[in-house]
């Protein structure tokens, strides 16, 4: 009977976790470029943004483990959540920060959060996140909802928990509402090229680079 239960209980967590089924939709976006006076007289002004019109260009991946998106690049994620319904999301890595300066950051936030191994690092990576549409208001925005992938395609399955980091992006999103800050992640010193996948194993997944230059 226990046996029963507990595959039943993995088929509704599997359910849970990957929605309804309907295929994501991701989409970059573009923003306007403030031009330099030397830009400027070849058709704007100094000082003014104006909005950069390219080609358009075939289809490519964009925000998969094959193409990650790096920092700076937004884009918009459209969903179907089995919780929150219809969701729209922007998204955008800011900043990552790692090796000494992440531990300090990680200690700075309380003396207690546990120090990594004697081979691993922190990577603490900072997002920006606006709900422009949550059917099911609120959206719970937390770090369970983030995963680190090694290069060589192992994830981090080590639980950590970091308190005190600030700003934490943790935090509750009602429609109209943004939020910006840190999550953070566990990886291996040697790991080159770790990834890091919003809602992974859904058809809403995102993949961002991992490692600041």
């Amino acid at each position: 009977m226990k046996k029963t239960a507990l595959i039943v209980s993995a088929v509704t967590a599997a359910m849970l976790i990957t929605g309804c089924g309907e295929e994501a939709a991701i989409e970059k976006v573009e923003e306007s470029t403030e031009v330099s006076a030397e830009a400027a007289s070849n058709g704007g002004t100094e000082g003014e943004d104006i909005d950069i019109e390219e080609e358009p260009s075939e289809a490519s991946e964009v925000g998969t483990r094959s193409a990650p998106l790096q920092i700076g690049e937004r884009v918009t994620l459209d969903y179907n959540d089995l919780f929150y319904g219809n969701v729209s999301l922007e998204i955008e890595l800011l900043e990552v920060i790692s090796g000494d300066e992440a531990a300090e950051l990680v200690s700075l936030g309380n003396p207690f959060n546990d120090e990594p191994g004697e081979d691993q690092e922190y990577v603490l990576a900072k997002f920006n996140v606006k709900a422009n549409q949550v059917e099911e208001e609120p959206f719970d925005l937390n770090h369970a909802q983030f995963d680190a992938v090694s290069e060589s395609g192992n994830t981090y399955d080590e639980f950590i928990s970091v308190a005190g980091l600030e700003p934490d992006l943790g935090n509750e999103l009602y429609t109209g509402a943004e939020r910006t800050g840190y999550t953070y992640f566990l990886v291996d010193k040697d790991d080159q090229n770790p990834l890091a996948a919003f809602k992974r194993r859904t058809e809403a997944e995102l993949w961002f680079e991992l490692k600041s230059e």
